[in-house]
């Protein structure tokens, strides 16, 4: 069975819509884990549909490390606020596929619900795809738990090389299944100093990947995507000068 947890700062409609289509789900074992990091009081008629208020914001790292110690179930699935997608219908193509772990793949995107569903492994155990995160199932035996000072980066990141790289166990997507909605609203409105390139979250994810004896990443900062994009020499300079540091002394 599945228990799905949502952190959320209730800042989009969306999840109103995701609650609403999980209610719709027959399975009794099946539940819904709201980390609500806001000062909303949140309460459903589903009692499959738990919400923990949180007395302030834990970020959604330490939301998904609490959300997996709180489930119930033997599968866990990391579900943004923010994004729409048929749950119902995922939900019972995930339990009959018995994969140990599927995300999503943006290099592989569909907009539009196809009527049916495939399973796709993702080959490159060295490259997380991206958009993974926006939904991740796994077997809550193989959560690892998050550094409690990473925040709201990378924990994707390490939750599919631990799986792809440690355990050996492959991603898999779900082609033709549509994923859409509003994309990252909630780090929208976060405090400047956490959406700078390098902060606490970045040493955290390296520390991590070191102490597994990894040394694969995909750290891409706005900052560095933008330098690429429009050739800026300097921010790139920036960038290595940066990574050499953390490399070297971190």
């Amino acid at each position: 069975m599945i228990s799905y947890i949502i952190p959320t700062l209730f800042k989009s409609e969306n999840i109103y819509t995701t609650i609403n289509r999980f209610c719709e789900i027959e399975d009794n074992n099946a539940e819904l884990i709201i980390i609500n990091n806001s000062d909303i009081d949140y309460k459903s008629d589903d009692p499959r549909v738990k919400s923990l208020k949180m007395p302030k914001n834990i970020y959604v790292n330490p939301a998904w490390n609490l959300g997996v110690h709180c489930s119930t179930n033997d599968k866990v699935c990391l579900v943004n606020d923010d994004i729409l997608f048929d749950i119902k219908k995922f939900h019972y193509f995930a339990l009959d596929s018995k994969a140990s772990a599927i995300g999503v793949n943006n290099n592989d995107h569909c907009s539009i619900d196809s009527t049916f569903y495939q399973l796709r492994e993702i080959h490159d155990k060295n490259a997380r795809p991206p958009g993974l995160g926006q939904l991740i199932l796994i077997e809550k035996k193989n959560w690892i738990q998050l550094p409690d000072d990473m925040k709201i980066y990378y924990g994707d990141d390490i939750i599919y090389y631990y799986h792809t790289l440690i355990l050996d166990i492959p991603f898999y997507y779900i082609k033709g299944m549509s994923i859409t909605g509003d994309q990252s609203t909630s780090i929208s409105s976060l405090p400047a100093n956490m959406t700078k390139p390098f902060n606490q979250d970045t040493l955290e994810y390296h520390k991590m990947m070191h102490t597994l004896g990894l040394n694969a990443c995909t750290v891409f900062p706005m900052e560095l995507k933008r330098a690429w994009k429009f050739d800026d020499i300097d921010q790139k300079i920036t960038f290595e000068k940066l990574m050499n540091n953390i490399i070297n002394n971190g």
